[in-house]
């Protein structure tokens, strides 16, 4: 049994090929998905998105912070597919009627940190802000988008 950080540390650097090449340790990413895994931050991340949707009002902005891609890869694809920017999925498929929805995307590009700010706060860097404003559409609960990363709430979920 693993019994300390430093133990898992030096087995996954003892696996890892060159690892005194990397900038940065090369358990970090594996600390990183433990901690994602038990604290289940992607599902929670999906319900929380769906129940700020739900209790914000009209003119009501929300704002997501994302500092990895699995994150961000969940709060662009639930702005982009519930805002009134959605877009027909395919070139060579007809162009289907427009769903109402949620949010007013103001840029579907995030906001990210300066040079500056990262050189004052390093832990900025990976830092991704997205928003969007709360439009007067009624709500629906967004199935297709939590079938859609319903792979994580069974990862999350399994128990070893």
């Amino acid at each position: 049994p693993i019994q300390t950080p430093e133990e898992l540390a030096y087995i996954i650097n003892e696996v890892k090929r060159n690892y005194n090449n990397y900038k940065k340790n090369s358990a970090t990413k594996t600390f990183q998905a433990i901690r994602i895994f038990v604290n289940q931050e992607l599902s929670q991340l999906i319900l929380g998105l769906i129940i700020a949707t739900q209790l914000l009002a009209k003119g009501g902005i929300l704002v997501v912070i994302s500092f990895h891609s699995l994150e961000d890869k969940i709060v662009k694809f639930f702005f982009n597919s519930h805002s009134d920017l959605n877009k027909n999925p395919s070139r060579y498929i007809p162009l289907q009627e427009k769903k109402s929805g949620l949010f007013e995307l103001i840029s579907k590009k995030p906001l990210t940190p300066s040079k500056e700010e990262v050189q004052l706060n390093i832990r900025s860097r990976s830092a991704k802000l997205r928003y969007a404003i709360r439009n007067s559409n009624k709500f629906f609960y967004p199935k297709e988008f939590k079938m859609k990363f319903k792979n994580y709430f069974e990862i999350e979920e399994m128990r070893l």
